[in-house]
C-alpha cells in the first residue's frame, strides 16, 4: 500500500468521524413520509439530534432530491414531525437529515435520546453545538 492510500484512507476515516459526531441511537419503529402527493412507510433503523437512518420500501418511485415530511408516532399523543432531507442513500438505506422541526418534536426526540443514552449531559452538550438550548 502506498504512502498516499495510506494518507487518503487515514483521511477520509477521520472525515467520517468529523460527520458523525451526534450520538445515533438504535430505534426500531415505523414512520410515515410524505413528498408531493406520495406517502409512504419506512422503518426506522437509528435516529440522532441530525437525523435518521431508515429503510424505504424497495418498490418506491420518488424524487429523492426533493425535501420529505416524516412522523414518528411515540404514542397516542406523541409525534416527532420534522421536514427532512434525503442526504445519502447506501445499500437501500437512507440517511435523513432534519431540515426543519418543531419545538415540541425537538422536545420529544431530547427526551427519547435521553431515556436511551442515560446521559443527560450529552444531549445537553449535543444540543448547543446545533444553537438549542438543553433539557433538564
Amino acid at each position: 500500500m502506498s504512502i498516499l492510500t495510506c494518507m487518503n484512507l487515514e483521511n477520509n476515516l477521520m472525515h467520517s468521524n468529523e460527520r458523525r459526531h451526534f450520538s445515533r441511537i438504535p430505534f426500531h419503529a415505523e414512520i410515515v413520509m410524505q413528498s408531493g402527493d406520495a406517502e409512504w412507510t419506512a422503518n426506522l433503523l437509528d435516529i440522532s439530534l441530525k437525523g435518521m437512518l431508515v429503510e424505504p420500501p424497495g418498490n418506491l418511485d420518488i424524487d429523492t432530491s426533493k425535501p420529505c415530511a416524516i412522523a414518528l408516532f411515540l404514542a397516542d399523543d406523541v409525534t416527532i414531525s420534522a421536514r427532512v432531507r434525503i442526504k445519502y442513500i447506501k445499500d437501500n438505506l437512507w440517511g435523513l437529515e432534519y431540515m426543519q422541526i418543531e419545538k415540541e418534536s425537538l422536545e420529544h426526540l431530547q427526551r427519547l435520546l435521553k431515556l436511551n443514552l442515560k446521559s443527560a449531559d450529552l444531549i445537553n452538550r449535543e444540543l448547543s453545538e446545533l444553537g438549542h438550548g438543553g433539557i433538564d
